[in-house]
């Protein structure tokens, strides 16, 4: 699936590299929700082996600049429930590309993705306190605030809440998946 600036695509054993080199930056596992953690080419191995399939529960997805064609983050779904509730995850690993909307505009196609594909009622994400950035992306999306866990997240022996956020099918217009409406007329 294609946005304007960016698309959707599997992941492939060739962004390994790339994505353990973006797991080694600090400031960008912080913003993911791990703060300190950094990952080895064998770590990240180990997660494309395990998580890089389809699967019915979750879906990965390399998020790629239309015009290089490079990889630039990553994202996805997790925890897909038969109640057809989801949460996404979305990174944009390549510092040089941050702040263009690239995270926006994955964010809306993941999430085109699960309600179009999986027929999902909701998606949540979660969000560090201190990750301004984030919030507004999903709040530009239209997610809306269904509740935080009080002091769930250290960052420099400070507490900061994790926000909790979701999104209605209903709440967003499916602007990238209309193409594929044909699919349902049998087109």
């Amino acid at each position: 699936m294609s946005g304007s600036s960016v698309g959707l695509a599997l992941m492939r054993a060739d962004d390994v590299p790339i994505i353990a080199r973006w797991n080694q930056d600090l400031e960008f596992t912080a913003r993911l929700a791990t703060p300190g953690e950094a990952h080895t080419l064998e770590m990240r191995q180990e997660a494309y082996n395990k998580n890089s399939r389809m699967k019915p529960d979750s879906a990965e997805f390399a998020v790629i600049e239309l015009s290089t064609g490079r990889l630039v983050g990553f994202g996805g779904l997790f925890d897909i429930s038969r109640a057809l509730v989801a949460t996404m995850f979305v990174g944009i690993g390549e510092a040089s590309v941050r702040r263009r909307g690239y995270g926006t505009e994955a964010s809306r196609l993941i999430c085109e993705y699960g309600f179009f594909f999986h027929n999902l009622h909701s998606i949540k994400v979660e969000v560090h306190a201190y990750n301004d950035a984030a919030r507004r992306v999903y709040e530009r999306l239209g997610f809306k605030l269904v509740g935080r866990l009080r002091g769930a997240n250290m960052l420099n022996n400070r507490r900061y809440d994790e926000i909790i956020m979701d999104l209605l099918r209903s709440e967003l217009e499916l602007r990238h998946a209309a193409r594929f409406r044909c699919l349902e007329n049998g087109g």
